[in-house]
């Protein structure tokens, strides 16, 4: 929801990505350059298909919070924004 980064292997060798905010589930990043090279030694790009993973169980403390998060954000799921 906030954005954040991450530690993703290339093939070149792990590189730190920046997981913009709001990016959603299925959401597909382009690391320019990262790929496979084409049949003109040129390299291609990478693409990082995001899968967003929910938390199973959450502590009393986290669900309070989220139960106000919900009460004061105007996000409705299901509908266009």
């Amino acid at each position: 929801m906030l954005g954040g980064q991450l530690k993703v292997p290339t093939l070149h060798g792990h590189v730190q990505i920046r997981i913009p905010a709001g990016s959603q589930n299925g959401q597909k990043l382009r690391l320019k350059g990262k790929g496979l090279p084409s049949s003109d030694g040129r390299e291609g790009d990478l693409h990082v298909q995001l899968k967003v993973d929910i938390p199973k169980s959450i502590s009393s403390e986290e669900k309070e919070l989220w139960e106000k998060l919900r009460q004061t954000s105007s996000f409705q799921p299901g509908q266009d924004r």
